[in-house]
């Protein structure tokens, strides 16, 4: 019954932290509504990805994409759910996924799409028009690119491996891009349609970011992709014969980047922000936080310097651990750093927050730039003096008559709003209890129930059994007596070895049963008889108190 007791109390416990782990994951969830395509520029005649993701919105509807039909043609729609539990924090999300085309030239404004109140970012995407070579019409090309030809040492340069294919093809197969004097980073694949000379074909795109490590020249050596004719299919599993393809090398020139005496980072765009958590005026004990966010494109994450606030006079500064985060996009590697700053004011006064810079070499302009946060002030006021610390002056008291000075209490009521996520956890939570209190009684009193049942039963065995008994004892044969006994003494659960006169007589009547030789000694059948009453009525008593009897070993059939 303990131990049962203690898994019905885990189990509550553990319910009760469950429920609330989930009230309070639910309270932070961010709902969010991300849009992303990819590329960021296409011909007029090729077509591209919108993606758009719904992050913890609890909507069944969808965004409304009529915004994009006058400057693009939907040619399909997918869409998907997802939804995970980790740790008990649970997360849902919906992805559509659109294949645009583009109906004109020019920057075109993908614009901001809303969703139950969340709204995405808009975007811009470049059409250009169609450039055809002369080997546009074969039905399968292979090339090179690069969106470079010269660079600087640590500068991004996007390498792409681009296969188009008239005809359906499968198992592609490409080599892996290695070099020597560059670290090469694999992006993400892309694959779209496109129409040239009025003819369908499909795009497959493996895409690098290589960062050059020394001065000189890379050569990018020709890549090759195997790939089979045709498709096959649950019916059919044949397919048509294997082609090979094999692209031009390429050769882009590294330079040294430009002297400056100071450190600097590479990159083809940089952003610095930041937010300050706090009023900034501040009574001296209180605190002040600043988060700054660094976010890149094209550059590498080792070549990142670690944000830093340097030393303020008058101010204690706690910086908490940096988070960091490196994605791949079309574009190449896409950095952030994000830290937080505590500042502690240990003065009262003005304090002044300086500037914070961060000096980049922009490789799109080929030219220097900084990154500055503005100085900020912050005023910082000595506590309240209480009452007793205030001079009056005792002479002009005396002068003046006596004011009376009343008290004024003022009762400031605050409307405590219901919070129905509580109402409803502590109704649940409630409810809970009273459901496993009452499966405790009752599975408490079910247990009595049988046990009482239980004792019945055997209390009205054991009496039939020990009248069968005195009835053997009176006019029955020693063998009946000797079995009698002992199914008497199983249905009590009493041990006949207890009792000096029960044994010995017991021994005197095997003897005399089993023995070649019979016994010498007689045994007393009204002693016996005697000795069998005072055990019964020890073992009843014994019972009626609920204390343990001395078991009898296992019997199963007649005695011997």
């Amino acid at each position: 019954m303990v131990v049962k007791m203690k898994k019905i109390m885990n189990a509550i416990i553990g319910s009760i932290f469950l429920i609330i782990g989930m009230f309070y994951a639910s309270l932070s969830m961010a709902a969010a509504l991300n849009a992303s395509i990819d590329r960021q520029v296409v011909s007029i005649s090729e077509s591209f990805i919108l993606k758009i993701e719904a992050d913890d919105i609890s909507s069944s509807a969808e965004p409304d994409f009529s915004s994009l039909e006058p400057d693009f043609e939907v040619l399909s729609k997918n869409v998907s759910h997802q939804y995970q539990s980790i740790n008990g924090v649970n997360s849902r999300s919906t992805h559509w996924q659109l294949q645009l085309q583009a109906k004109r030239l020019g920057e075109i404004e993908i614009a901001s799409l809303s969703l139950a109140g969340v709204s995405s970012r808009a975007l811009i995407i470049k059409v250009e028009k169609q450039k055809i070579t002369a080997k546009d019409d074969a039905d399968f090309s292979l090339q090179l690119l690069a969106n470079k030809k010269f660079a600087i040492e640590q500068e991004q340069i996007v390498v792409t491996l681009r296969f188009s294919f008239a005809k359906h093809v499968s198992n592609l197969q490409a080599s892996e891009l290695l070099l020597d004097n560059a670290q090469v980073v694999k992006l993400n694949d892309k694959q779209y349609e496109t129409r040239r000379n009025g003819r369908h074909f499909g795009v497959y795109e493996v895409n690098y970011a290589i960062f050059a490590k020394s001065v000189g020249e890379i050569i990018i050596p020709a890549q090759k992709i195997q790939v089979q004719l045709g498709r096959g299919s649950i019916f059919n599993q044949s397919r048509g014969k294997t082609i090979a393809l094999q692209s031009d090398a390429l050769k882009i020139d590294i330079s040294q980047g430009p002297k400056s005496q100071q450190n600097y980072v590479v990159a083809d765009s940089l952003s610095l922000n930041e937010s300050w958590a706090g009023s900034h005026v501040l009574v001296l004990g209180e605190s002040i936080t600043r988060e700054i966010s660094l976010n890149l494109t094209g550059a590498k994450a080792e070549t990142i310097a670690a944000l830093s606030m340097g030393d303020i006079e008058d101010v204690k500064i706690y910086p908490e651990v940096a988070n960091k985060n490196e994605k791949k996009t079309d574009e190449g590697l896409v950095t952030s750093r994000i830290r937080s700053f505590a500042l502690v004011p240990t003065k009262a006064g003005r304090i002044v927050v300086p500037a914070f810079e961060v000096r980049w070499w922009n490789t799109l302009e080929n030219k220097f730039e900084t990154a500055r946060l503005a100085a900020k002030t912050i005023e910082v006021r000595a506590p309240a003096a209480s009452s007793d610390q205030t001079i009056v002056d005792a002479s002009r008291l005396q002068q003046q008559a006596p004011v009376k000075v009343e008290k004024v209490i003022e009762k400031v009521l605050i409307a405590n709003p219901i919070n129905h996520w509580l109402s409803a956890i502590s109704l649940l939570l409630a409810g809970i209890v009273v459901y496993l209190l009452w499966v405790i009684f009752a599975d408490k009193k079910n247990e009595k129930v049988l046990k009482n049942t239980h004792q019945n039963h055997l209390s009205s065995q054991e009496k039939q059994l020990f009248e069968k008994l005195l009835s053997a004892l009176k006019q029955g044969s020693d063998a009946n007596i000797y079995h009698s006994t002992r199914r008497w003494a199983l249905s009590l659960g009493v041990s006949l070895a207890s009792d000096e006169i029960l044994q010995k007589s017991l021994t005197l009547i095997e003897q005399h049963l089993y023995s070649a030789d019979e016994a010498s000694v007689k045994w007393d059948k009204q002693e016996f008889t005697l000795a069998l009453k005072a055990l019964r009525q020890c073992s009843l008593a014994k019972v009626e108190r609920n204390q343990p009897l001395t078991l009898y070993p296992q019997y199963s059939g007649e005695a011997r």
